[in-house]
């Protein structure tokens, strides 16, 4: 049958499952969201060979699968296949009817994110998912989920969409076709951007890192996971893997890899990993595992910029490879984790410390559970192991200083995820003295935990089964790829240098775990002041936009007294004032701006219509400054 046909089948579905979900609210409804699930195996897996075509006839979207989106696509089917199962015995606490509308239109989006190669679409398909997933934290009805799907909205919308707008806009001005405004389009008239490639590449970046919860846009990932039910969690992982997906997508496929970009990429990703000294200070399960969460995206990202400074060697291969084994394995791993957790919940108690007793009495949940978190803490030989295994084999091949302090940086790093789970486990037997009695799991859940802990093993330990597809993925590449497990894993003498460093790791992160949790911190403490630094600056860029925001756009769309002003300090205390009537004449400066883009525009560049390009940027502004409040 032909692919084309059954991916827009399973976007159908899933866009009915979000109806059915909005007007009905039965569990019966993952049942539609389960069957979409599977269409995309045969899917992913007639991408291994590559196919293109059209869906939708009411919206034209271009599609190419190739081997490298069908990865991705492979682990999109499978967690929200898993997903779909959990969730028809889970009981959900929050809107069920908006729960579950968001969560089948934020996987419908990712479909579509991986699956196109449109630029416009995927812009589309980036901005679908960023406001279904803010319903899913607005719906789960915690204590302030409203305030943190207010953040996230407004910080996926300011740095994500607005830069990807953008950077669509500049695509369109050298492609100058909205039809072949694609990935291979771009790259085949890159010379013809109006711009110099530093600015794609800062728009792209900024798009991916907020997709992903990375420095300096990592705050929004503890509040969304503490917001959210924990079997929900899962979506915000996959979104957290596409944001690597659309910075790999361009800075590799569509524009000239580029040196200083890596370096740029790993130091984010390396300072992202501080995140994970956060865990110590936590009880609360789901903010322990999200402080984990930002420091696996870090890796990542730390991995992809080794890859792009060595382009075109050996080691810069094995680093790329590296990325996007880590990129897969934590979708997983941590995926598993949050199923777990969610057993908890089913229970109706918070996930913290004390409550994971319930599991621990003798539930094999809770074996299961432990396996994701040590293949998450890089235990060997399971999952973070083996592509940690990979990225600092990459990256202290060459002799390169940086790399080499990030790596060390990032090695030193890796330690604690091992001792926090360790601290759980003692502070468990130290301090929760109550005894609990033993509750039946429902046999799905427990099912949907074991196949997810074991899948994310058995890949991890045999990374030969993904291999082939590995460097199928990367073969049109002008990169040398590795032709057997032996070569990619021994590429280099410094293979048992990181051998090394993650075994001493292993053994660091032990004796830390039994350390303590007082003394810990005290030796931390240096680090907790460079992370508090890390995250004040992070803060400041978006209390700064709130603040603009606060002082200088609300007049203009709210009606607010002027001696009520000073009196607003957040975005909820604007919610109760009226919006203001809107006018042409409001919209008169604005478009006399986007006349003089397309009169500048005509001006510059005869191939550009910069009218399109213009009227791109002003919705992209029109989002913040209407579209989220009216």
């Amino acid at each position: 049958m032909n692919p084309v046909y059954i991916l827009e089948t399973s976007v159908g579905l899933f866009g009915i499952a979000s109806l059915v979900g909005l007007f009905t609210g039965r569990k019966g409804t993952y049942l539609i969201t389960l069957l979409a699930s599977l269409l995309l195996f045969p899917v992913s897996m007639e991408g291994i060979r590559g196919f293109t075509g059209e869906v939708f006839e009411f919206l034209p979207t271009s599609i190419a699968v190739d081997p490298f989106s069908a990865l991705f696509l492979l682990v999109l089917a499978f967690l929200s296949s898993a997903l779909s199962l959990y969730l028809l015995e889970y009981e959900v606490r929050g809107s069920d009817r908006f729960l579950s509308m968001g969560t089948n239109m934020a996987l419908l989006s990712a479909v579509l994110l991986v699956s196109t190669d449109n630029l416009e679409r995927l812009t589309l398909a980036y901005e679908l998912f960023a406001v279904f997933t803010a319903v899913i934290v607005l719906a789960s009805e915690t204590r302030r989920s409203g305030r943190s799907a207010w953040r996230y909205l407004v910080m996926t919308q300011v740095f994500g969409i607005i830069p990807l707008l953008i950077a669509t806009a500049l695509a369109y001005s050298a492609v100058g076709d909205l039809h072949h405004l694609t990935i291979h389009g771009l790259r085949e008239n890159i010379e013809k951007l109006p711009v110099g490639l530093w600015l794609p590449y800062s728009l792209y970046l900024s798009a991916s890192l907020v997709r992903s919860g990375a420095f300096p846009f990592n705050s929004w990932v503890p509040r969304a996971y503490r917001s959210t039910p924990s079997p929900f969690v899962p979506v915000f992982i996959i979104g957290e893997g596409l944001g690597l997906y659309l910075l790999l997508r361009v800075a590799v496929f569509a524009l000239p890899p580029s040196r200083v970009l890596g370096y740029v990429v790993a130091f984010l990703g390396a300072v992202t990993t501080f995140a994970t000294l956060y865990s110590f200070r936590e009880i609360r399960l789901k903010r322990k595992f999200a402080y984990h969460s930002i420091m696996d995206v870090g890796v990542s990202y730390f991995a992809l910029g080794v890859a792009l400074v060595l382009w075109g060697s050996m080691a810069g291969t094995v680093a790329l490879i590296g990325a996007l084994l880590h990129s897969l394995y934590q979708m997983i791993y941590k995926s598993s984790i949050f199923f777990g957790l969610g057993a908890i919940e089913h229970y109706g108690e918070e996930p913290n410390i004390c409550s994971l007793r319930k599991l621990l009495k003798g539930h094999v949940v809770s074996l299961l559970i432990a396996l994701s978190a040590f293949s998450m803490a890089g235990f060997p030989p399971l999952a973070s192991f083996v592509s940690k295994w990979l990225i600092y084999q990459g990256a202290m091949s060459s002799m390169d200083v940086l790399l080499w302090l990030m790596a060390v940086t990032v090695a030193f790093l890796g330690i604690f995820p091992l001792a926090s789970i360790l601290q759980v486990r003692r502070i468990n037997r130290l301090l929760c003295k109550r005894e609990v009695e033993r509750e039946e799991i429902p046999l799905l859940i427990r099912g949907v935990v074991g196949l997810v802990s074991l899948t994310g093993f058995i890949v991890a330990v045999f990374p030969f089964m993904v291999l082939l597809w590995f460097t199928g993925a990367l073969e049109e590449l002008p990169i040398p790829l590795p032709h057997s497990p032996t070569e990619l894993f021994f590429a280099s003498p410094s293979s048992f240098l990181a051998i090394g460093f993650l075994i001493l790791g292993a053994i660091a992160g032990w004796k830390v775990g039994k350390v303590p949790t007082e003394r810990v911190s005290e030796l931390l403490l240096i680090f907790y002041n460079v992370g508090d630094i890390l995250y004040e600056s992070a803060d400041f860029f978006v209390e700064t936009g709130k603040k603009a925001y606060i002082n200088y756009v609300l007049p203009v769309i709210k009606v607010i007294p002027r001696h009520e002003l000073p009196l607003i300090k957040d975005y909820d205390d604007a919610l109760d004032y009226p919006v203001r009537h809107l006018d042409e004449a409001i919209f008169m400066p604005l478009i006399r701006a986007v006349q003089r883009i397309a009169l500048w525009g005509k001006g510059r560049n005869l191939d550009m219509n910069a009218l399109i390009s213009g009227f791109a940027i002003a919705m992209a502004l029109l989002i913040v400054l209407l579209g989220v409040f009216a």
